[in-house]
């Protein structure tokens, strides 16, 4: 502890300043209070007037879930025996192997005082390792050590007995769960993570596992600084349990045993001490809010905040994503509490909590519906780049609600290679996180992407260009983030001179339906393959044919609801449609399915076609009839009945239909107004007379937007992905949230 006369602050005196006298002697009270009374303005305004929680555009001590729940990440903890100081960290710029254990720049180092440093990645396993990779660790200021793969795709104990089998300085362990991640910033001062707990700033310039932190377990360095242990998790023994995961902030006193350069040199003694600002992320088993005053766990001086709510289950180690909720309060900019009361309607502490704000701001809103138009947000690049990008019909929402966008695009080597990129429901704020590319090497074109209930993407594609001879249809499986690294399983891979091409899928129940079209000199013709994605089998031994053969196009969609799919196609004279139920009447998944309600209709225009799977007797159909415009084929219980929209002509195309949560379906289509201008627009179905309003302009630009696929996001509602050419030089995917509720 510092040596002091006297401590003589006192805030109720209101003392705001301190003069100095002349000719009198200098005293450490005098200097001490002086800075007391600033410290306490600044927290005291920011505690009374900004508030707590996280700054607008930061994301700071969100507590995020660990890669597979905490189970099998790689942890490396410091071998040293009694440390004053311990330090582990990796090498990211010698490490091939760092990324893909989950070492990053904001997760790539971890310091503890009178314990051994423990650094956490952030993946689990497979492992897409490759020979050859290496991971160069340091310890505790000692040599770094490289440690060299030798394996594929890797389980955790494998890359753990690798590490330990190499590095002396640390040892490694499988995650076993009990652990989450602490967000903050991506690694530097300038960008970390940040946030208000009754004044008080509390900094994190990384990420860090719960498990990682100083007080982690340590009882030396509690006692050390007079604080709680942060107390290892477990799972309740049996049922279930809610904890709160809350911030711990407090100010301690710094001297030079712990700071050398606290000494000046020329003096050679210690003339000040420092106050640093610690803090700590702690769980109250069963609790719902924070410690007070008389609370066995309550530290005078502490702030606390909430940060979380967690769902624990006897049994299950792992803490997944959907078990946090978010309780920071967040976006602080010190605007009048007032304005989201009396222009939101609800309260300012609703309104930083994240609930009950407008997804566009309240003049573009007005201006919109004053025009008679559906307010939208402002337009998302999702993953801009050199090189052209294609979008079709592929792109999913994924089993924890997000948006993936799935196209294709030649921005590597000019191949044309299968990409993806995924919008977190939880952070919409923070835009599309694009993934590693799904295919390389050769092209790879046409994706079909379906999303499987254990959170997997299934991706589909053909290899090699339209019609040539010898293509086939391939498919990856499994997380977003390693789909790239998995090996591939063919669809459809029918031996030459036949092309198997133009990948369409659909999930009902526990099966996905491709479809594929075969095209040869003598035959195009239009296929499906059943594949169980619970076991990974396919029921079809090969694609067993659809459709008769002579089909002139490659016009097909589909899509699946109560466990049926619909279907739709042109074969250059008429649309055919049908409803598709994978599962056989008989006891036999092997038997053929049943295919019935099919209707075709005469159309010979471009035939561009889009399904809407309302249920398992209902469905409508949008397709474009070329000089006709744009056409709807409605089915209800098997009666299927065609209109025309009524405003569409042969400036229409590429139509695509959504229904909303509360049952309002749109239509979504392009429209020509010149050779190099092409806007998207859109009509809404009444839900009373079934007739759809006129078009509104919903993309404005003057340049060339085209291929819309709108979706539903659970509790983000309608999203729209579309490709434009704005950029004057090649068509990037951009993205946008249409407004239909506030």
């Amino acid at each position: 502890m510092g040596d002091f006369s006297r401590s003589t602050f006192d805030r109720v005196k209101h003392y705001v300043g301190v003069r100095l006298q002349q000719g009198v002697p200098l005293v450490d009270a005098d200097w001490n209070e002086l800075e007391d009374i600033r410290r306490f303005e600044v927290q005291a305004f920011l505690k009374w007037f900004v508030g707590d929680g996280v700054p607008a555009g930061n994301d700071g001590f969100r507590i995020a879930a660990a890669a597979g729940g905490g189970v099998n990440t790689i942890r490396l903890t410091s071998t040293t025996s009694a440390p004053a100081n311990s330090t582990v960290s990796v090498d990211l710029t010698h490490s091939t192997a760092a990324a893909v254990l989950g070492f990053t720049a904001p997760n790539q180092q971890a310091g503890r005082r009178l314990a051994p440093a423990r650094l956490t990645g952030e993946a689990t396993e497979p492992f897409p390792l490759t020979a050859g990779m290496t991971l160069v660790i340091t310890a505790d200021g000692a040599a770094p050590e490289t440690v060299t793969f030798s394996a594929g795709a890797a389980t955790a104990a494998s890359v753990v007995s690798a590490i330990n089998a190499s590095a002396t300085r640390v040892v490694a362990s499988a995650g076993a769960g009990d652990d989450f991640v602490i967000t903050g910033g991506d690694g530097t001062p300038e960008h970390a993570g940040r946030c208000l707990a009754d004044g008080r700033d509390a900094v994190q310039e990384g990420r860090s596992a719960y498990g990682s932190q100083p007080l982690y377990a340590n009882s030396a360095l509690a006692a050390a600084w007079g604080v709680p242990v942060v107390a290892p998790l477990a799972a309740p023994s049996s049922g279930t349990r809610s904890d709160l995961v809350y911030l711990d902030v407090w100010d301690r006193e710094v001297t030079s045993t712990e700071d050398g350069s606290l000494v000046d040199p020329f003096v050679g003694v210690e003339t000040s001490v420092r106050l640093k600002r610690e803090w700590a992320v702690r769980v109250r088993v069963g609790g719902t809010t924070v410690p007070v005053s008389g609370d066995g766990d309550f530290t005078a001086g502490h702030s606390y905040l909430p940060l979380a709510q967690l769902a624990r289950q006897a049994g299950a180690p792992a803490i997944l994503l959907p078990a946090l909720t978010d309780l920071r309060p967040r976006s602080l900019q010190m605007a009048p509490s007032t304005l989201a009361e009396d222009m939101l309607g609800g309260t300012a502490a609703d309104y930083r909590q994240g609930r009950n704000r407008p997804k566009v701001n309240l003049r573009d809103t007005i201006n919109a519906l004053l025009t008679g138009q559906l307010p939208a947000s402002q337009d998302i690049p999702v993953s801009p780049a050199t090189g052209l990008d294609v979008l079709n019909k592929a792109s999913v929402v994924d089993a924890n609600g997000g948006l993936v966008a799935v196209w294709q695009s030649a921005r590597s080597g000019g191949t044309n290679q299968i990409l993806a990129a995924r919008l977190d429901p939880a952070h919409p704020e923070l835009n599309f996180t694009t993934a590693p590319a799904i295919t390389s090497g050769g092209a790879h074109l046409e994706p079909a992407a379906v999303a499987l209930p254990n959170g997997d993407v299934l991706v589909a594609y053909q290899t090699g260009g339209f019609d040539q001879t010898g293509t086939d249809v391939m498919m990856k499986r499994g997380p977003l983030a390693t789909i790239g690294t998995l090996a591939e399983q063919p669809v459809a891979n029918t031996a030459n001179p036949v092309a198997d091409q133009a990948a369409r899928a659909a999930i009902a129940g526990d099966q996905v339906v491709f479809f594929t079209h075969q095209s040869s000199s003598t035959l195009k013709q239009w296929f499906y393959r059943r594949y169980r994605h619970t076991d990974n089998t396919f029921l079809d031994g090969a694609p067993v044919a659809l459709s008769a053969t002579g089909l002139t196009q490659r016009n097909l969609h589909c899509a699946a609801a109560g466990g049926v799919v619909w279907v739709a196609y042109a074969d250059g004279t008429k649309l055919q449609t049908l409803r598709f139920n994978p599962v056989p009447a008989t006891t036999n998944p092997q038997d053929p399915p049943v295919i019935d309600f099919t209707f075709n209709t005469a159309a010979t225009g471009a035939l561009d076609v889009f399904v809407l799977a309302l249920s398992a007797t209902d469905a409508l159909v949008c397709y474009d009839d070329g000089s006709a415009g744009l056409g709807i084929a409605a089915c209800s219980n098997g009666t299927w009945t065609t209109s025309h929209i009524a405003d569409s002509d042969t400036i229409d195309g590429f139509p695509t239909l959504v229904r909303d949560a509360d049952g309002t379906v749109y239509l979504v289509n392009a429209r020509l107004l010149s050779t190099s201008v092409i806007d998207l627009v859109l009509r809404r179905r009444s839900t009373i007379s079934g007739g759809w309003a006129n078009a509104q302009r919903l993309i404005t630009n003057v340049q060339i937007n085209q291929t819309p696929h709108p979706l539903l996001v659970p509790n983000l509602g309608l999203w729209l992905l579309w490709q434009s050419n704005r950029t004057n030089a090649d068509f990037d995917i951009y993205a946008k949230q249409l407004i239909t509720a506030i």
